[in-house]
């Protein structure tokens, strides 16, 4: 995530002399990283990458923390600001304000109520700070919140405390079904298991750490409001911001897991604000339900550890020094030493490794030595290694033969599902799906790579794709089976397509296969006979091809006829060979013999194929023509060893007829 901050809010916590440039400069150096500077007006805009698992930094005060130990390292002075907040001095009143959660859903709730607040434009330190970093001005009580979610790094919400009502807030599970608008008038329907906070009614009016609801908005008319902070589970929050879309300031912040500690200082400074800025005439006793507070798990290394990961020897006192200034405590018993870090630090800090990164970067990666490690090649898995090996070799030989190689997502929609005559129930369903685009992912190839025939008609005349991939295949257990296929789709001819298939085959040296009619066709057949078919060795499928029915090609709207095959590439490793065999030219005649077959479901090519190969004198057989179900063939008789007879030849072809 980023951050943007000014220069002079950062000098309200940080004493020191460096400009913005250094600071710039010396920060991304060993900590976070400040990605460019923006001068707006008289001041300075930082926009900051933070990384996911140092929230603690992704505020006013946790730049002001980090630049107070990383520069004076390079000589620049840099010392935090002791900055009282003082108690509140406004006179109590009588509200009540009960807050329930018997699940134990948040770690910390924090709330007062204030009286009598004035709704009006904020002062012009938070209007132009909060427009400089890019968050639109709305009304003082809001502006506030923002203001101290940027400055301490725990978001806060207000709420109208007539219109909740009950004065009661109770956290809970939502019900699927539920349904709640947000402040944007945006209507949601709830999956179930989102953390959500009714009044007492079953009337939700939050959605905590994520965005409030239309029904608790401040409006010009609220004179008596609700300072709320609440901490609840990270997971649930980024789960429910994921689902239902609502990506807030607020869900960045809180799905990575803020520091409850920090919610009293958070309280108190926008007490301060309220009280200078909305004028209230008086507030009611602070709330404060934090059942398990933090506590920092004490980490044991030693010296020599720490140096011998880092690779150079750095002296016991600066280690001591760079711990204590990242406000680590700590205990030293010769060359051990216990590290305590702060709370806000305690999720991010757990073990002897992490001591190490922290010592590494604030003695600064730049100045460790580019000695490279020796290493050990470790070799990848035998089947991996033999699945490369043959993606490389099926990619060269179908570019050789014109073929363009697709990579195509690995989900899919509903309706490409649909149009397959495939059931969605067969899909794994992506629970956070950004787009009706990808949703599922798919258990083909071959409906993308007709799309992809189907996009690039008109723009050539011979359209030939391929493409390697995974595909998804449900399973019993939780993790899908993920085989990978070859598929290839093209819009010349079914003859075309077999040649590639054929050239394909032997290019991997893979003989001695049979052909067969498929008999399940709902995947992409056509209706005729003799064009589903199935290339096999015994009980192995190596490959299955045909041509998309007229039905499919309506619903896909095409033009062109496309012939579509689809590999397992597991039997391709399995019966390929790296080595071709080599035969011999053959010195003796050879005997041409045509004959003509009349087709029938028992009677096929498949079944002619492999009984004329049954004969050891059979060299090679070839397809003459096709007439409706007469096939006429034409079979190459030959011996390594002598000259044959005409008679011999007959006798062979004899054998098939009478099958």
């Amino acid at each position: 995530m980023n951050i943007k901050i000014t220069h002079s809010w950062l000098l309200e916590y940080l004493d020191t002399d460096s400009a913005p440039d250094e600071i710039q400069k010396y920060l991304s150096l060993c900590g976070p990283s400040v990605e460019r500077i923006e001068k707006i007006k008289d001041d300075y805009v930082y926009d900051i990458e933070i990384t996911s698992n140092r929230v603690d930094s992704a505020s006013v005060m946790g730049i002001a923390r980090e630049a107070t130990t990383i520069l004076p390292r390079y000589g620049k002075k840099a010392q935090l600001k002791n900055r009282k907040i003082e108690a509140p001095k406004l006179v109590y009143n009588t509200f009540n304000l009960t807050v329930e959660d018997k699940q134990n859903l948040s770690r910390r709730t924090m709330a007062v109520i204030f009286d009598g607040v004035k709704i009006k434009q904020s002062p012009s330190f938070i209007k132009e700070r909060l427009e400089a970093i890019g968050i639109r001005s709305l009304n003082n009580l809001v502006d506030i919140t923002n203001y101290i979610m940027v400055e301490t790094g725990h978001p806060t919400h207000v709420f109208d405390y007539d219109r909740v009502k009950t004065g009661r807030f109770i956290f809970r599970l939502a019900s699927k079904g539920e349904k709640l608008i947000t402040l944007d008038k945006k209507i949601f329907t709830l999956k179930g298991g989102e953390i959500v906070i009714d009044d007492g009614t079953g009337r939700i009016i939050d959605l905590p750490s994520i965005m409030g609801t239309e029904n608790s908005v401040v409006t010009s008319d609220s004179k008596r409001v609700i300072f709320f902070i609440d901490n609840v589970d990270p997971v649930l929050i980024r789960k429910a911001s994921m689902t239902h879309g609502i990506r807030t300031i607020a869900a960045t912040y809180n799905e990575k897991g803020i520091d409850p500690e920090i919610a009293k200082t958070t309280l108190l400074r926008g007490i301060q604000l309220f009280q200078a800025n909305a004028n209230p005439s008086s507030m009611s006793r602070i709330v404060d339900i934090y059942k398990d507070p933090v506590r920092s798990k004490a980490v044991k290394t030693d010296l020599d550890f720490i140096n011998s990961r880092i690779g150079v020897k750095i002296p016991a006192r600066q280690i001591i020094l760079i711990l204590k200034n990242l406000q680590f405590g700590y205990e030293q018993s010769g060359k051990i030493i216990t590290v305590i870090p702060p709370s806000y630090r305690a999720k991010d800090i757990q073990i002897p490794e992490d001591i190490v990164e922290e010592v590494a970067r604030i003695y600064g990666y730049h100045n460790l030595p580019n000695n490279i490690q020796s290493t050990v090649y470790v070799k990848q898995p035998k089947d991996m290694e033999l699945f490369f090996e043959l993606q490389s070799k099926i990619k060269h030989f179908l570019k050789h033969l014109g073929l363009n190689e697709v990579m195509n997502y690995s989900m899919v929609s509903k309706d490409l599902i649909s149009k397959a005559d495939l059931k969605p129930e067969d899909h794994l369903r992506l629970k956070n799906t950004i787009s009706g685009d990808i949703e599922y992912l798919r258990t083909h190839l071959l409906p993308s790579l007709i799309v992809n025939i189907k996009n690039n008609e008109g723009k050539g005349n011979e359209l030939r794709f391929f493409e390697i991939a995974k595909v998804y295949l449900k399973m019993s257990g939780d993790l899908p089976f993920e085989p990978y296929k070859l598929g290839i789709a093209t819009n010349t001819s079914l003859a075309d397509l077999k040649g590639i298939i054929t050239a394909l085959l032997n290019e991997l040296n893979i003989h001695n296969y049979d052909y067969a009619e498929n008999p399940k066709t709902q995947e992409y057949s056509g209706k005729l006979p003799h064009t589903q078919s199935l290339i096999n060795i015994e009980s192995d499928n190596l490959v299955k091809f045909g041509f998309l029915s007229k039905e499919r090609k309506l619903k896909y709207e095409l033009k062109s006829d496309v012939f579509l095959a689809v590999f397992n590439i597991k039997n391709l490793i399995k019966f390929s060979k790296s080595f071709s065999q080599y035969i011999p030219i053959n010195q003796y005649a050879v005997i041409k013999l045509d004959k003509t077959f009349q087709l029938m479901p028992y009677f096929s090519y498949a079944v002619i194929r492999r009984h004329a190969y049954q004969s050891k004198l059979l060299q090679k057989l070839e397809v003459i023509s096709l007439y409706k179900n007469n096939l006429t063939l034409r079979f190459y008789y030959s011996s390594l060893e002598r000259n044959i007879t005409e008679k011999e030849a007959k006798n062979e072809l004899e054998k098939i007829k009478e099958v």
